[in-house]
């Protein structure tokens, strides 16, 4: 771990000159989602996220990856996609490849596809965006809830994108296995210690004063308005046993899914 920290703070130091030129982020970026088997094998509450996100785009154009249209838009070193064939990493590891590649070229969003979003998505004043916690579930983990990997916007060429591009491919070019679940946190977090300029863009986002994690807990129960008011929610691609209806009441789980039908 010690030297791979080296590695990638020598990648900081070698893209962070392009912090100084990154423009603000367009009001018509693209948004990234990607489902990789494709959106009709999508579980019914992805579909219904993916659908929340196409309906909040504002001016932003969304492009939905999944692996038959991924060439169309980037192109992966053979060694990434040989790895990836032969099962070393997941499909949850390869989205943090490709989020990285198509964010360097072409800039924007990326939103996770287990984001349900209620509100326009034209948060972004800067050249930098991403969901910053108010209040932390958990001190232990390496972001402080500073940044979310799933839901990050930038320009193309961004120091962020670039770097962390050059850190995957530099770290699956010599190792078959994941050193952590988080590689993609850890990543940004060398970036953060070492570059005094992008700890400023992150500290100057300004927090997310709502708990994005509070609907997935609370689908099962009855309806609220409440439940649905954060503009991003968090949910999870695990198989739970979801119900549209308690006590002959509609869930929010069942609100969801009828108003994505």
């Amino acid at each position: 771990m010690k030297i791979l920290s080296i590695e990638f703070k020598a990648l900081v130091e070698k893209y962070k000159y392009l912090i100084e030129d990154e423009e603000n982020i367009s009001d018509d970026s693209p948004i990234w989602v990607m489902w990789y088997q494709g959106f009709k094998k999508a579980p019914p509450l992805i579909k219904a996220c993916i659908r929340s996100i196409f309906d909040n785009k504002a001016n932003h154009p969304v492009h939905l990856i999944h692996k038959y249209n991924l060439k169309r838009y980037i192109k992966l070193p053979k060694y990434i996609l040989k790895k990836f064939h032969k099962r070393m990493f997941t499909i949850t590891h390869f989205s943090d490849i490709v989020r990285s590649a198509l964010l360097s070229k072409y800039g924007g969003y990326w939103i996770d596809a287990t984001y349900y979003i209620t509100t326009p998505i034209n948060y972004a004043s800067s050249s930098f965006f991403t969901l910053k916690l108010a209040h932390c579930p958990s001190k232990r983990i390496i972001t402080k809830c500073l940044w979310a990997g799933n839901f990050l916007a930038m320009p193309k060429n961004s120091f962020l994108s670039t770097y962390s591009y050059h850190a995957f491919l530099l770290y699956w070019k010599y190792y078959n296995k994941l050193i952590d679940y988080f590689l993609l946190d850890i990543i940004i977090y060398i970036a953060y210690k070492n570059a005094r300029e992008f700890r400023h863009l992150i500290e100057n986002n300004r927090y997310l004063k709502c708990n994005p994690f509070a609907l997935f807990k609370a689908l099962n129960l009855t309806y609220n308005e409440s439940f649905v008011s954060c503009p991003f929610n968090k949910l999870k691609r695990k198989k739970l046993n979801f119900i549209k209806f308690n006590d002959k009441n509609i869930t929010n789980y069942g609100y969801i899914i009828n108003k994505y039908k």
